[in-house]
Formats: structure tokens, sequence, C-alpha cells
């Protein structure tokens, strides 16, 4: 009887005490676990209270989101950077509205970004030449950077990159103005053809993105628990890492056309080295995951200059064409490789040659840095359009008009746009002509033919009504500039 009676009084003891750890607050058992973790100096006994505390479905909110950072911090300490990512990242997840908590989740995130210092040369220009997976070229892009001053008197870098497509003759510009200290964005812009106009303006803890669509403006401010970088200054952001085999680190990164905030894993997987048009260079082969779901491969010398080489996103793929230096109010030169023909333009311009595969024709599309226009020069023999060297420019040119206008809508010429005069020497014709684009939007054509002893160039434009004042006085700058053999 008394044993019994002894075994019931033990036994209703242990279940008091079990009773009373389960029924302990999460504010206590919070406290105890930091004494753990800080004065004992036992992480796994840390943990395991930490675990506790997230496992008990009613536990305050406030309290499992600290111990859920203070679970990765523990992680962190013990050299376990897998386990203390995963765990941020479910602070991050599960606890949106913990800001504070998050920002400095992301702060001790392991791989956090360290920006090292700038790789390039005031006024540098790459040009990364596009094709499909057939190798056939659709298009260009151009990054250039220049250390300028704003309205404002901010001495800033100043990151554009023009985006060209001559696939279906769509082009884009966008710019970012980032801070010469920390290389936080102050203002970015990214304007499309086809996409539209986004304006973005950033503060410490905010971004303002405007958006123009149709003739309207939508404002939406994106609250920011993180320094952020700008997606236009991506490329610039990653050639200052400290990139080598196995570095990995999280891009905190603002697409402010689209308005989304993300955050992309960046791993280098090895050393190659690639031959591109530009040359030949060892590189860093870097992964980047975008949105969880698509990975983008880019090549990075592994020089000191860290120069984007190659790139291959979903099957577009990208090569380094050319790496040149322009100064402000110095001029862009072109020779014709197959023809001999030079051009200038000013400074900002580009030049992207089509395929030279053809003998008989050349083709060359000239970059604006605004996208006002779509800009094209064609180079073609007499003899393979079936010409002859006695006809004047207008009588070369119309059977071209004639095949334009079974392509295009509405297309009109302008019958007091004729002008006959001369481009370098050589008779040459202009003219001017409305149509329709297979979009419905009004747009407006400007061309001009030089007829050369062998050959017919042709300078192109088309551009909006808007734009064609502008379009057409920036072109004959560079027409001005065509000389021939």
């Amino acid at each position: 009887m008394m044993t019994r009676t002894l075994n019931t009084i033990l036994l209703a003891c242990v279940l008091t005490l079990t009773s009373s750890a389960i029924a302990q607050p999460a504010s206590e058992l919070l406290e105890k676990a930091i004494f753990t973790e800080e004065t004992v100096g036992d992480l796994d006994a840390a943990i395991g209270i930490y675990q506790q505390i997230l496992d008990d479905a009613e536990s305050n909110r406030k309290l499992a989101a600290q111990a859920q950072l203070r679970l990765a911090m523990c992680y962190l300490k013990k050299g376990q950077d897998t386990e203390a990512t995963e765990a941020f990242d479910l602070l991050i997840e599960n606890y949106p509205d913990q800001k504070e908590l998050i920002a400095e989740a992301r702060k001790n995130m392991p791989g956090r970004l360290v920006v090292g210092p700038v790789t390039w040369d005031d006024g540098e220009v790459m040009r990364m030449d596009m094709s499909l997976p057939t190798g056939m070229k659709i298009g260009t892009f151009i990054w250039s950077a220049n250390q300028t001053r704003t309205d404002a008197g901010q001495d800033v870098w100043r990151m554009t990159t023009r985006r060209y497509i001559a696939l279906n003759g769509s082009q884009g510009v966008s710019s970012v103005d980032v801070n010469l200290e920390d290389f936080r964005p102050l203002t970015s812009r990214f304007m499309h053809t086809i996409l539209g106009d986004t304006t973005a303006t950033y503060s410490p803890n905010q971004v303002e993105i405007i958006t123009a669509t149709k003739g309207e403006d939508t404002t939406n401010t994106i609250e920011l628990d993180v320094p952020v970088y700008d997606n236009e200054q991506a490329i610039y952001l990653i050639r200052r890492l400290p990139l080598e085999v196995g570095y990995k680190t999280t891009l905190p990164i603002m697409a402010t056309f689209g308005g989304q905030r993300l955050d992309i894993p960046l791993t280098v997987l090895e050393k190659e080295t690639l031959t591109v048009p530009a040359g030949e260079f060892e590189c860093y082969k870097v992964d980047l995951l975008i949105q969880n779901v698509v990975h983008q491969t880019m090549w990075f010398s592994t020089d000191d200059k860290h120069q984007p080489v190659k790139l291959n996103a979903d099957g577009i793929v990208g090569e380094l064409a050319a790496i040149e230096m322009q100064a402000a109010g110095e001029s862009v030169e072109y020779t014709d490789s197959k023809f001999g023909f030079t051009l200038s333009a000013p400074t900002g311009w580009s030049f992207y040659q089509t395929d030279q595969n053809n003998p008989t024709e050349s083709g060359v599309h000239l970059i604006d840095p605004d996208a006002t226009a779509i800009n094209l020069l064609d180079v073609d023999t007499l003899e393979s359009l079936e010409l002859n060297a006695g006809q004047t420019p207008r009588e070369m040119l119309e059977p071209h008009l004639d095949k334009m206008a079974q392509h295009r809508a509405d297309f009109t010429i302008r019958e007091d746009s004729w002008v006959e005069h001369t481009v370098g020497g050589r008779p040459a014709v202009s003219l001017t002509a409305d149509f329709i684009d297979q979009q419905g939007n009004p747009k407006i054509g400007y061309i001009t033919a030089v007829a050369g002893e062998t050959t017919l160039t042709k300078f192109k434009i088309v551009s909006s009504p808007e734009n064609f004042d502008t379009a057409k006085a920036q072109i004959d700058l560079v027409i001005a500039t065509y000389k021939a053999k």
C-alpha cells in the first residue's frame, strides 16, 4: 500500500513537472534559450529550446520570429551555413511583418553581399551580340559606364544599357544613377519601344516607381526592408563582387519594370576559357537563379576587370563583341569591311553589323543613345538590284519603294518631300513617307539613297510622329559623314 501510494505521488510529481514545462510561457523559454546560448555557450541546447518555441502552435508570433532568428544565428555560430540559410529563409517567408528581424536576417545571411572596388574605367563601352540557339544573330546589348554630375549637382556613376533586337525592330534604353560611395541607386529609367517607360526614385526605405502606359502615369511605392540594387546596374554589381570558384551570395535586386523585389542567388561554378568575337578570356562561370525557377548563366573574366564575356538565358546566347572607350564629345567611327565606306556618329551612338554572308550586300544598324528611331543602312551592288550606273538616285530608289508599299499599310510618299542633293560627293535623293505599322500605330519613314559607281546605299529611319523631327536631324548629321571608296 505504501509503495502504491509512493508511486502515485511520484507520478503526480512527474505530471506536474511535465505540465509546468509545457505551460511555461514562450517569453520565459526565450529568456532561457538566450541565457543558454550566450552565457552558458551550449548552442545545441539553445537550438533545442528555440525549436520548442517554434513547435508550440500557441507561441506569441513576435517571440516566435525572434526564436527563428536566434535559431538561425546559432547555426551560423556552429558553421552550419546550409541550416542557417534555411532558418533565415523561414523567418523571411513566415514572418514578413517582422521587418527589423528580416533586415537582421538578410544582413547575416551566409554569403552576404560584399561589394569591392570599381573594376571598370570611366567611359568604358561593351557590346554583346545576341544569337538564337541556331546561331542566327538577332540583336545586341550595349553597356556603358560614365562618371557624371546630376542636375542636382551630385557626382554619380551612370550605368546605361541599350537593347536592340533587329529581329523584330524593338529597342530600349535604360540608365541608373548610383552613389559613388556605396553604389546604391538614386534614380533609374527603363524605356522600351514595346514594354513602355518606367522611372524610379530611391530613398533609404522605399522606392517610388512611375510607369507611363498609353499616356497615363501609374505610381507604385514599394517599402524596402533592406538596401537594394537596381536591376539596370546588376552587371556592374556582379563585377564588383569577390568572384572565385565556390563563391555564393544573394543579390537584392529591384526590377522597377514590373515593380518586383527579387533575391537572386548567385553561385560561381567553375573556371572556363572561352573564345568570343572580342578575344579569348579565362572566365568564371556564374549561375543566377531567377525567382527560384529560371537558371541564367553568365561568364565573367577572371582578371581584375571582371568583364561580362558570355551569357546564356533560356537558349538566347550573348557573346562579347567589342570593348571600347568613349570620351565625352568624342565621335564614334565605323568602317565597312566589305565595301570600304566610312561613317561617324556622335558620342553614345553604336553600330551593329548584321551577318555578312551575302557578298552583294551589307547591312548596318545605327543605334542612337535615346532609342529615338530605328536607323538602318543598306548597301547593295547595282548588279544585284538589276540597276545601272547611268540611272539617277530617284530612278534607282523607286523599285525599292514599290516593294515597301506592298508590305506597309497605307504607305504614302509625301510628294513635296523629294530632295535631290549630294552625299560625300555622290548624287543622292531623300524623301519622307507615312504608313501604319503591324500594331496599327502611325509611323514616318525617311530614306536617303546615295548612288555609287557600283553600289546603292540607302539610309532608312522609322520613327513615331512625335520623334520624327529629332530623329531626322540626328540621322542627317550621320549621313553627312558618309564617305565611299
